[in-house]
């Protein structure tokens, strides 16, 4: 792409390059991710960092800073899907007594746009997953990745399918297999795969066009999260995903 190579482009792969599930980086790390030289990013960070798009932690690591945040919010209050599923989201943890999350895609990861944790806080996740998490590795992100265009799967293999629990789908083979099953069941599951102990369910929001431009999940522990659980959880979020592509949503 022409714009990658301007400043600009740079400045927004810097930015992107501190979207990681660590939720931050060291300058070395955020140069050889972007391919900018040492002493141009330390110039473009200090900046961004200036400017309010970047903070500095006191282990000299940068992250996302809090204008990225204010940012945020004022694209979240006017974005149709989430302003549409909030109200879903609201019903289905009440519904599901689990905590339940709206997904989408942000380059080869899931980012979760938002999420409703149960009322009672005895029930909720002990361990909330990262805003932005692996694909691979999640109900929500197998949805996306199964109803996704096929050169986002295929972007995704080639990046590398990280371990986190002894039961994360590592093997391209064993993905496909995984996904194809997705598309003809119409849900996704994860069991214990992004985290010991958690499972989920996902299903995708289907716009009129056939695009996928969601995913709706709810997750809970496994002591709790029976198989009964999840069928219930799974036929209230079908519910919930046909709602929200029922309405105009962009």
């Amino acid at each position: 792409m022409a714009m990658a190579g301007t400043p600009l482009g740079k400045a927004l792969s810097l930015l992107e390059a501190l979207e990681n599930e660590r939720g931050s980086a060291s300058l070395g790390e955020v140069a050889r991710t972007t391919g900018v030289t040492k002493p141009t990013a330390h110039r473009m960070l200090a900046l961004l960092e200036e400017r309010g798009y970047v903070r500095r932690l006191p282990n000299r690591e940068y992250a996302l800073g809090p204008r990225l945040i204010t940012l945020g919010d004022y694209a979240r209050g006017r974005n149709t899907l989430v302003t549409v599923a909030g109200p879903v989201l609201d019903r289905l943890v009440r519904q599901c007594g689990e905590t339940v999350h709206l997904g989408v895609v942000s380059g080869r990861s899931l980012l979760l746009v938002d999420r409703r944790e149960p009322a009672d806080e005895a029930v909720r996740l002990a361990v909330l997953p990262s805003s932005l998490t692996s694909l691979h590795a999640s109900a929500a992100g197998k949805v996306l990745l199964a109803f996704g265009p096929d050169t986002l799967l295929e972007q995704v293999i080639e990046n590398g399918l990280s371990r986190y629990t002894a039961h994360t789908i590592t093997s391209s083979d064993e993905l496909r297999a995984e996904l194809r099953q997705v598309c003809a069941q119409g849900y996704a599951l994860n069991e214990q795969e992004r985290n010991e102990g958690i499972r989920a369910v996902a299903v995708p929001v289907l716009t009129a066009d056939g695009r996928c431009a969601a995913a709706l999940s709810a997750a809970g522990p496994i002591r709790r999260l029976t198989a009964d659980g999840l069928d219930r959880a799974r036929t209230l979020l079908a519910r919930g995903a046909a709602e929200i592509a029922a309405a105009d949503i962009r």
